[in-house]
């Protein structure tokens, strides 16, 4: 891993854990200003632990299976949606709901970045690499707490959820230029391409400002997941010798697939409206993940 992605890679888990810290004092007191009794506080803060345990097992198979970086996006993208969460949630189980989901964030990025991380440290340097990830965590606890009073005291609670959310927009953007280090699985495509797919019932079924906004960092999401694993699965199954032609014809295709895709909406929408043209695309989407995964496996040819 080069210098610039070793800081990206960095200041991203920085960014995350400082989103976590900001929340760490200030949440019981942003639950107690609702009305929730202490006793009920320490259920909502506990029940982040819970799914942060028991996921982190199944994290680790899964980016020992699929790859780091899928687990790495989806684990930022939590972080960004729920302190926005905390904010709209109503009642004993709502709270307790999203606490749940934030804990899964902290299951998912910290153990694929570290297994990302361990597997670019060159084996005499693999303690000092992962204690230099580590650091992040340590310095973002320092700074988190007392930050987010501060923030809490200045700008009230809405403005310190929106803080929380935008330090993990920061390391969701950064994780985007950190590359896979382990060989990408058919599944990641399909999953990119589900995602996708979600983004776009959500498109069509969404309302205001805020689906619209969902459906984007949804789409971006599945974008950021697809792209490279349809890519590396491309140059994975030719020789070295052909892989121009192969990156050749991939982008043929999705040329192609963007000038079918607007003229046909096109028509689609003056005939069926925004709703069925949106669904249609995501069931395009899901077609797509399903010949991904049916495909038979194939072996990538060596150069002779």
């Amino acid at each position: 891993m080069s210098t610039r992605r070793l800081v990206a890679l960095w200041l991203a888990s920085f960014a995350l854990f400082f989103s976590f810290f900001l929340l760490l004092s200030t949440l019981p007191l942003f639950l107690r200003r609702r009305g929730v009794s202490d006793g009920a506080i320490g259920v909502i803060m506990g029940s982040f632990a819970i799914t942060s345990m028991l996921l982190r097992p199944w994290t680790g198979w899964g980016t020992d299976r699929w790859g780091r970086r899928p687990f790495m996006l989806a684990g930022a993208t939590v972080f960004v949606l729920a302190p926005l969460g905390y904010g709209v949630s109503e009642g004993m189980l709502a709270l307790v709901t999203v606490r749940m989901l934030h804990g899964a964030g902290m299951a998912l990025y910290p153990t694929a970045a570290s297994a990302l991380l361990a597997d670019v440290a060159p084996p005499a340097r693999r303690g000092e690499f992962l204690g230099f990830f580590g650091a992040a965590g340590s310095i973002a606890m320092a700074l988190g707490p007392i930050t987010g009073v501060a923030l809490m005291a200045r700008f009230g609670f809405t403005g310190l959820f929106e803080a929380a959310a935008a330090s993990a927009l920061v390391a969701l953007l950064l994780t985007l230029t950190v590359r896979e280090t382990r060989p990408v699985a058919r599944p990641v495509a399909a999953s990119g391409l589900g995602l996708a797919a979600l983004a776009l019932v959500v498109l069509a079924l969404g309302e205001g400002e805020l689906g619209l906004a969902l459906s984007g960092a949804l789409y971006a999401l599945a974008g950021g997941i697809a792209q490279p694993a349809l890519m590396a699965w491309c140059v994975d199954v030719v020789a070295a010798a052909d892989r121009g032609r192969a990156m050749g014809t991939y982008f043929t295709a999705l040329e192609l697939g963007i000038a079918i895709g607007a003229m046909s909406s096109g028509l689609a929408v003056a005939r069926w409206g925004f709703v069925a043209t949106f669904l249609a695309a995501a069931g395009v989407a899901m077609a797509g993940a399903g010949l991904a995964l049916a495909r038979p496996r194939t072996r990538a040819v060596s150069a002779a």
